[in-house]
């Protein structure tokens, strides 16, 4: 008898995992043709070339304080609904977009808008007189990409990059279809900056 009770608990065990994983599928299929008009696409930025190099100099001691190159990789995601070509965004136009951004960083030294305790910019005629750490750079105008940011830490490079993309994304037809995009943006050593914005 006790042996019978035991065989049933576990068939009734096994109901049970059954009749909740037959639901979740049953859910999982609902969802799938309920959202299959919208879809997610990435573009990884060290496969598909969207990198920049540029220097820096941050406020502060220790190396960063110096004249210094970053290395940058690029990854964006957005998230849209199909067009009648099946598809929810043109990858090419995508990447000539953010390929224009990251020439605008190309081979540049960074300048942002710290505050003058920290940072003194004097602009000439064909260069900028930079006085940060103690020390005074001159630097010809056209090596230097001057940011509006607060700061030049890879939280508000990511911000700067992530507006850019979405003056266009927002103000060219071809992307209506988007929702939402996201930049992840790498600066080497594992550090990144990821951020959302939406598109509607």
């Amino acid at each position: 008898m006790r042996i019978f009770r035991r065989k049933m608990r576990r068939i009734e065990a096994d109901a049970k995992r059954y009749a909740q994983k037959f639901s979740l599928l049953i859910i999982l299929r609902e969802y799938r043709e309920v959202n299959y008009s919208v879809m997610i696409v990435e573009l990884i930025g060290k496969e598909a070339d969207l990198t920049f190099e540029c220097m820096h100099i941050v406020p502060g001691r220790g190396d960063c304080s110096r004249i210094h190159p970053h290395f940058h990789y690029v990854d964006v995601l957005v998230d849209g609904e199909f067009d009648d070509k099946r598809r929810i965004v043109h990858l090419y136009n995508l990447k000539a977009v953010i390929k224009r951004i990251c020439s605008l960083f190309e081979d540049k030294i960074l300048l942002a808008d710290y505050p003058e305790s920290v940072q003194r910019v004097k602009e000439e005629d064909s260069h900028f007189r930079i006085e940060i750490n103690g020390k005074i750079y001159i630097i010809p105008k056209a090596d230097i990409f001057k940011i509006k940011s607060p700061s030049l830490n890879i939280e508000d490079l990511t911000v700067y990059f992530a507006n850019e993309l979405a003056l266009d994304l927002k103000n060219k037809e071809m992307f209506n279809p988007l929702n939402y995009f996201e930049v992840t943006l790498s600066e080497g050593h594992g550090q990144r900056g990821k951020i959302r914005m939406g598109l509607k």
